[in-house]
C-alpha cells in the first residue's frame, strides 16, 4: 500500500494486521479513565443540584403557633409540632398608596392609579406526605386569613410599603404572618 503524504492519512486496510497493540491499551486506558472522571463528576453534580436547588427556595423560618414572624418572598415557615410548611411564593397585588403620595379612602380609586390599603400575596401550604395548596391572602380583612389542617394562617402586613420615589422592590419584600392552632 502506497503512503501519501500531505493532507489525507493512510488508512489501514481489513486485512493489514496492526503493528501497534500500545495504541489500543491507551485507548482502553483513556476510555477507563473517563469513566472513572464521569463516575467522580456523577456525585458533584448532584450536590450543585441540590444546594442550587435550595438556594432557589429560600431561607427556612421556625415558626411557634401563636407568634408572629417574618416570612421573606421565597422563604419557607415550619410550623412547630405540626410538620406544616408555608411559603410565602410572591406578590400577587400590590395597589397601596405609596408612603410618599396622598391617597384617598380604602378602595376608592384615584388618578395614581392604587387603592389605598389593598395587596395580596399568595402561599403554598403543604404537610409531609400530603399534597400542597395554593391560597391567596390580603392584607386587609376578612381576606387575610386562611384555615388549614387545625391551623389559621393570618397575614398581619407586608413591607415595605410602597415609595413612587423608589419604585418597587419586589425582592426585598416580608410577609407578617401569625399561625395560630384552631
Amino acid at each position: 500500500m502506497k503512503t501519501h503524504r500531505g493532507f489525507m492519512p493512510r488508512l489501514r486496510q481489513p486485512n493489514e494486521p496492526s503493528k501497534d497493540r500500545a495504541s489500543t491499551t491507551t485507548r482502553l486506558l483513556t476510555s477507563s479513565r473517563a469513566w472513572i472522571v464521569v463516575r467522580g463528576l456523577i456525585p458533584a453534580c448532584a450536590i450543585i443540584a441540590a444546594l442550587s436547588s435550595c438556594a432557589t427556595m429560600g431561607p427556612t423560618v421556625a415558626a411557634e403557633p401563636g407568634v408572629g414572624f417574618s416570612l421573606p418572598m421565597g422563604g419557607i415557615a415550619a410550623i412547630n409540632g405540626n410538620g406544616t410548611r408555608i411559603k410565602f411564593d410572591h406578590v400577587r397585588y400590590d395597589g397601596r398608596c405609596p408612603a410618599d403620595e396622598a391617597c384617598g379612602a380604602l378602595d376608592d380609586r384615584h388618578d395614581s392609579g392604587f387603592y389605598s390599603g389593598r395587596a395580596s400575596v399568595l402561599v403554598i401550604i403543604s404537610k409531609n406526605g400530603s399534597p400542597s395548596e395554593t391560597r391567596i391572602l390580603d392584607i386587609a380583612p376578612p381576606r387575610n386569613e386562611t384555615t388549614w389542617d387545625g391551623l389559621r394562617i393570618r397575614l398581619e402586613d407586608l413591607t415595605p410599603e410602597p415609595r413612587s420615589s423608589n419604585g418597587y422592590t419586589p425582592g426585598h419584600y416580608l410577609a407578617q404572618l401569625v399561625v395560630d392552632r384552631m
